[in-house]
Protein backbone atom coordinates (compact mmCIF):
# COMPACT_ATOMS: atom_id res chain seq x y z
CA UNK A 1 0.00 0.00 0.00
CA UNK A 2 1.63 3.73 -1.05
CA UNK A 3 2.39 5.87 1.78
CA UNK A 4 -0.23 8.56 2.27
CA UNK A 5 1.97 10.88 4.61
CA UNK A 6 1.84 14.15 4.27
CA UNK A 7 3.01 15.24 0.28
CA UNK A 8 6.27 13.53 0.38
CA UNK A 9 8.15 14.48 -3.00
CA UNK A 10 7.60 11.42 -4.87
CA UNK A 11 3.72 11.45 -3.96
CA UNK A 12 2.76 15.32 -4.65
CA UNK A 13 4.91 15.60 -7.88
CA UNK A 14 4.34 12.39 -9.17
CA UNK A 15 6.73 9.23 -10.69
CA UNK A 16 9.56 10.03 -13.44
CA UNK A 17 10.23 7.53 -15.76
CA UNK A 18 13.52 7.98 -17.88
CA UNK A 19 12.91 5.16 -20.73
CA UNK A 20 9.84 5.98 -22.83
CA UNK A 21 9.64 5.55 -26.60
CA UNK A 22 6.63 8.00 -26.60
CA UNK A 23 7.61 9.65 -29.94
CA UNK A 24 5.99 8.43 -32.93
CA UNK A 25 7.35 7.45 -35.80
CA UNK A 26 11.24 7.48 -34.58
CA UNK A 27 12.03 3.80 -33.53
CA UNK A 28 9.82 0.81 -32.83
CA UNK A 29 8.06 2.43 -29.79
CA UNK A 30 4.71 4.64 -31.06
CA UNK A 31 3.44 4.29 -34.22
CA UNK A 32 1.22 7.44 -34.55
CA UNK A 33 0.82 10.67 -32.73
CA UNK A 34 -2.62 8.63 -31.33
CA UNK A 35 -0.77 6.13 -29.79
CA UNK A 36 1.64 9.01 -28.27
CA UNK A 37 -1.37 10.90 -27.05
CA UNK A 38 -2.85 7.49 -25.32
CA UNK A 39 0.20 6.41 -24.19
CA UNK A 40 0.62 9.87 -22.14
CA UNK A 41 -2.87 9.20 -20.76
CA UNK A 42 -1.98 5.95 -19.93
CA UNK A 43 1.56 7.60 -17.83
CA UNK A 44 -0.73 10.06 -16.08
CA UNK A 45 -3.18 7.87 -14.59
CA UNK A 46 -0.45 5.58 -13.50
CA UNK A 47 1.53 8.81 -11.41
CA UNK A 48 3.58 9.85 -13.86
CA UNK A 49 4.06 13.25 -13.99
CA UNK A 50 7.73 13.84 -15.87
CA UNK A 51 8.54 11.60 -18.97
CA UNK A 52 11.89 11.52 -20.85
CA UNK A 53 11.00 11.00 -24.37
CA UNK A 54 14.40 8.45 -25.47
CA UNK A 55 13.84 7.20 -28.93
CA UNK A 56 16.54 5.07 -29.85
CA UNK A 57 19.73 5.93 -31.88
CA UNK A 58 20.73 3.28 -33.60
CA UNK A 59 23.58 3.23 -36.43
CA UNK A 60 21.83 0.68 -38.25
CA UNK A 61 18.60 2.78 -38.60
CA UNK A 62 18.46 5.67 -40.77
CA UNK A 63 18.91 8.76 -38.47
CA UNK A 64 16.45 11.43 -37.88
CA UNK A 65 17.51 15.04 -38.59
CA UNK A 66 17.74 17.25 -35.35
CA UNK A 67 15.07 19.40 -36.64
CA UNK A 68 12.32 16.72 -37.24
CA UNK A 69 13.29 15.09 -33.58
CA UNK A 70 12.26 19.05 -32.28
CA UNK A 71 9.44 19.06 -34.18
CA UNK A 72 7.89 15.58 -33.11
CA UNK A 73 8.77 16.38 -29.53
CA UNK A 74 7.51 19.57 -29.30
CA UNK A 75 4.34 18.35 -30.70
CA UNK A 76 4.24 15.43 -27.81
CA UNK A 77 5.23 18.11 -25.53
CA UNK A 78 1.97 20.33 -26.51
CA UNK A 79 -0.57 17.14 -26.11
CA UNK A 80 0.95 16.33 -23.10
CA UNK A 81 -0.10 19.84 -21.66
CA UNK A 82 -3.42 19.38 -22.86
CA UNK A 83 -3.70 16.34 -20.92
CA UNK A 84 -2.26 18.29 -17.75
CA UNK A 85 0.30 21.76 -17.23
CA UNK A 86 2.13 19.05 -14.75
CA UNK A 87 2.71 16.76 -17.08
CA UNK A 88 6.47 16.98 -18.45
CA UNK A 89 8.00 15.92 -20.99
CA UNK A 90 12.06 15.77 -21.84
CA UNK A 91 13.98 14.85 -24.61
CA UNK A 92 16.66 12.52 -24.93
CA UNK A 93 17.62 9.00 -26.37
CA UNK A 94 18.17 5.28 -25.65
CA UNK A 95 21.95 4.81 -27.59
CA UNK A 96 22.53 1.53 -28.92
CA UNK A 97 25.96 1.79 -27.87
CA UNK A 98 29.15 0.81 -29.75
CA UNK A 99 32.41 2.77 -31.63
CA UNK A 100 30.39 5.16 -33.68
CA UNK A 101 27.78 5.99 -30.93
CA UNK A 102 30.32 6.87 -28.50
CA UNK A 103 32.41 9.35 -31.15
CA UNK A 104 28.98 10.51 -31.50
CA UNK A 105 28.41 11.17 -27.34
CA UNK A 106 31.37 12.90 -27.50
CA UNK A 107 31.01 15.18 -30.53
CA UNK A 108 27.22 15.89 -29.27
CA UNK A 109 25.54 14.59 -32.36
CA UNK A 110 23.64 12.34 -29.95
CA UNK A 111 21.69 13.80 -27.02
CA UNK A 112 22.14 13.11 -23.27
CA UNK A 113 19.38 12.82 -20.94
CA UNK A 114 17.48 16.16 -20.74
CA UNK A 115 20.33 18.12 -21.49
CA UNK A 116 22.18 16.67 -18.76
CA UNK A 117 25.81 14.58 -18.11
CA UNK A 118 23.84 11.44 -18.35
CA UNK A 119 23.73 8.84 -20.98
CA UNK A 120 21.49 5.85 -21.08
CA UNK A 121 23.25 3.05 -23.05
CA UNK A 122 21.84 -0.32 -24.20
CA UNK A 123 23.42 -3.69 -25.75
CA UNK A 124 22.39 -6.52 -27.32
CA UNK A 125 20.81 -9.33 -24.72
CA UNK A 126 24.06 -11.25 -25.86
CA UNK A 127 26.73 -8.64 -25.71
CA UNK A 128 29.94 -10.12 -23.39
CA UNK A 129 30.40 -8.70 -20.34
CA UNK A 130 33.55 -6.66 -20.83
CA UNK A 131 32.28 -4.48 -23.53
CA UNK A 132 29.73 -3.09 -21.61
CA UNK A 133 32.57 -2.58 -18.94
CA UNK A 134 34.80 -0.91 -21.45
CA UNK A 135 31.78 1.01 -22.94
CA UNK A 136 31.17 2.61 -19.17
CA UNK A 137 35.05 3.59 -18.58
CA UNK A 138 34.77 4.97 -21.84
CA UNK A 139 32.06 7.31 -21.24
CA UNK A 140 32.92 8.45 -17.90
CA UNK A 141 36.18 9.34 -19.02
CA UNK A 142 34.64 11.89 -21.39
CA UNK A 143 32.92 13.50 -18.79
CA UNK A 144 29.32 11.76 -18.81
CA UNK A 145 27.38 9.48 -16.70
CA UNK A 146 26.38 6.19 -17.83
CA UNK A 147 23.20 4.79 -17.65
CA UNK A 148 22.48 0.62 -18.20
CA UNK A 149 19.13 0.39 -19.87
CA UNK A 150 16.94 -2.48 -18.50
CA UNK A 151 20.44 -4.25 -16.45
CA UNK A 152 18.32 -7.56 -15.99
CA UNK A 153 17.89 -8.65 -19.18
CA UNK A 154 21.76 -9.33 -20.81
CA UNK A 155 22.65 -13.00 -20.60
CA UNK A 156 26.62 -12.11 -19.71
CA UNK A 157 25.68 -11.33 -16.28
CA UNK A 158 23.67 -14.60 -15.62
CA UNK A 159 21.56 -13.07 -12.91
CA UNK A 160 24.72 -12.64 -10.48
CA UNK A 161 24.26 -9.20 -8.92
CA UNK A 162 27.95 -9.35 -7.80
CA UNK A 163 28.63 -8.58 -11.62
CA UNK A 164 26.39 -5.62 -11.49
CA UNK A 165 28.30 -4.28 -8.42
CA UNK A 166 31.27 -4.55 -10.37
CA UNK A 167 29.42 -2.22 -12.81
CA UNK A 168 28.54 0.05 -10.20
CA UNK A 169 31.92 0.62 -8.89
CA UNK A 170 32.99 1.53 -12.47
CA UNK A 171 30.68 3.96 -12.37
CA UNK A 172 27.30 3.01 -14.02
CA UNK A 173 23.66 3.54 -12.57
CA UNK A 174 21.55 1.10 -12.94
CA UNK A 175 18.05 1.21 -15.09
CA UNK A 176 15.50 -1.72 -14.63
CA UNK A 177 12.16 -2.06 -16.57
CA UNK A 178 9.13 -1.72 -14.47
CA UNK A 179 7.49 -4.61 -16.24
CA UNK A 180 10.72 -6.41 -15.65
CA UNK A 181 10.06 -6.47 -11.97
CA UNK A 182 6.27 -7.43 -12.24
CA UNK A 183 7.41 -10.83 -14.61
CA UNK A 184 6.56 -9.22 -17.91
CA UNK A 185 9.73 -10.34 -19.26
CA UNK A 186 9.58 -13.60 -18.05
CA UNK A 187 10.13 -15.62 -14.77
CA UNK A 188 13.84 -15.43 -14.77
CA UNK A 189 14.31 -12.12 -15.55
CA UNK A 190 11.69 -11.12 -12.98
CA UNK A 191 13.83 -12.97 -10.28
CA UNK A 192 16.79 -11.25 -11.26
CA UNK A 193 15.16 -7.75 -11.35
CA UNK A 194 13.76 -8.27 -7.97
CA UNK A 195 16.64 -9.78 -6.84
CA UNK A 196 18.37 -6.62 -7.83
CA UNK A 197 15.58 -4.01 -6.09
CA UNK A 198 15.58 -5.83 -3.09
CA UNK A 199 19.50 -5.71 -2.70
CA UNK A 200 18.72 -1.74 -3.60
CA UNK A 201 21.20 -1.98 -6.93
CA UNK A 202 19.12 -0.35 -8.80
CA UNK A 203 19.16 3.68 -9.34
CA UNK A 204 16.18 3.87 -11.48
CA UNK A 205 12.95 2.30 -12.65
CA UNK A 206 11.62 2.67 -16.03
CA UNK A 207 8.73 1.63 -18.02
CA UNK A 208 10.50 1.56 -21.18
CA UNK A 209 7.22 2.20 -23.02
CA UNK A 210 6.67 1.28 -26.37
CA UNK A 211 2.82 1.54 -26.79
CA UNK A 212 -0.87 1.31 -25.04
CA UNK A 213 -0.85 -2.58 -24.64
CA UNK A 214 1.67 -5.22 -24.14
CA UNK A 215 4.59 -2.26 -23.13
CA UNK A 216 2.14 0.45 -22.08
CA UNK A 217 3.91 2.71 -19.26
CA UNK A 218 3.13 1.49 -16.43
CA UNK A 219 4.31 2.13 -13.22
CA UNK A 220 1.86 2.18 -10.36
CA UNK A 221 2.16 -1.74 -9.27
CA UNK A 222 5.62 -1.72 -9.46
CA UNK A 223 5.92 1.12 -6.73
CA UNK A 224 3.85 -0.36 -4.42
CA UNK A 225 5.33 -3.66 -4.57
CA UNK A 226 9.33 -1.61 -4.18
CA UNK A 227 7.49 0.03 -1.55
CA UNK A 228 6.01 -3.26 0.33
CA UNK A 229 9.22 -4.99 -0.12
CA UNK A 230 11.84 -1.76 0.58
CA UNK A 231 9.96 0.85 1.75
CA UNK A 232 9.26 4.51 0.64
CA UNK A 233 12.11 5.78 0.77
CA UNK A 234 13.92 3.61 -1.81
CA UNK A 235 10.75 3.38 -3.91
CA UNK A 236 10.96 7.70 -3.81
CA UNK A 237 15.25 7.26 -4.79
CA UNK A 238 14.57 5.13 -7.88
CA UNK A 239 11.21 6.81 -9.19
CA UNK A 240 11.21 10.49 -8.16
CA UNK A 241 14.85 11.64 -6.69
CA UNK A 242 17.18 10.10 -8.56
CA UNK A 243 15.51 10.44 -11.88
CA UNK A 244 15.34 14.40 -11.10
CA UNK A 245 18.63 14.58 -10.48
CA UNK A 246 19.20 13.94 -14.39
CA UNK A 247 16.68 16.36 -15.10
CA UNK A 248 18.68 18.91 -12.85
CA UNK A 249 21.80 17.42 -13.59
CA UNK A 250 22.63 16.77 -10.41
CA UNK A 251 24.59 14.00 -8.74
CA UNK A 252 23.23 10.96 -7.85
CA UNK A 253 24.86 9.24 -4.84
CA UNK A 254 26.17 5.38 -6.13
CA UNK A 255 24.80 2.89 -4.04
Amino acid sequence: MINEGANPPGRSSGYVDINCHILPGLDDGATDLRTSIGMLKIAYEEGIRTIIATPDYRRQYKETDMDKLKAVFERVKNEAAKISPDLRLYFGREIFYDNDAHEKIVSGEISSLAKSRYVMLEFPVDIDYETIAEAIRDVSMDGYIPIVSHVETYSCLDEDEDMVEDLIKLGAYIQVDSGSVMGENGHDIRNFARKLVKNEMVHFIATDAHDCDDKAPLMKECAEYIERKCGFDYMNEVLYINPMAIIENDDVEII
